[in-house]
């Protein structure tokens, strides 16, 4: 079981600002969850319409919710733009899992880097021992986001089905 997090409504670094989504970034959310440069590598369902990619994301914003101790989500935003998000995968006791994701027109240029090594800081100072991120093998960009933060590869595998095809999953960790 895990404990309850104590998020903060605001985490500033020194380009981005993390924080809860706001209704009015259905838009970007939607975006986000339907870009094919994004659900290539970030498991989201295949939605068949906008309406159920709203959906996920009106969920996504209530689960940012500095009020919901349950679910880990902040937005990541570059001059009041939202451009990604950072979220629990899932929660046991004192460890994460988490991932993300940066809009493909914000990438390359140490967004990731910058809002998952604070959501890191800010996970040890809610007191986990054990953050951990997941990347499909071939997936070096990803894993060289989460050694800048200090994770390193374990020996930790799985098969996951994701969209017709069938991916190895590597897995880094920090623990404190």
């Amino acid at each position: 079981m895990a404990f309850p997090l104590r998020k903060k409504a605001l985490i500033k670094t020194e380009r981005l600002t993390l924080k809860p989504f706001g209704v009015q970034d259905v838009d970007g959310l939607v975006d986000l969850l339907t870009n094919p440069d994004i659900t290539r590598t970030f498991m989201v369902p295949a939605f068949e319409c906008r309406s159920q990619a709203e959906t996920l994301a009106n969920k996504l914003i209530a689960f940012s919710q500095v009020q919901d101790t349950t679910h880990l989500e902040y937005g990541i935003y570059l001059d009041g733009k939202i451009i990604g998000f950072v979220n629990d995968c899932g929660i046991m006791d004192d460890e994460i899992e988490i991932g993300y994701v940066i809009h493909p027109h914000h990438q390359g240029r140490g967004y990731a880097t910058e809002a998952v090594r604070a959501v890191i800081q800010e996970l040890r100072d809610m007191g986990f021992h054990k953050v951990s991120a997941g990347y499909f093998s071939g997936n070096t960009v990803s894993r060289r986001v989460m050694e800048k933060c200090g994770m390193r590869q374990t020996d930790v595998t799985s098969k996951q089905e994701y969209r017709g095809h069938c991916f190895v999953c590597c897995y880094c960790e920090i623990r404190f």
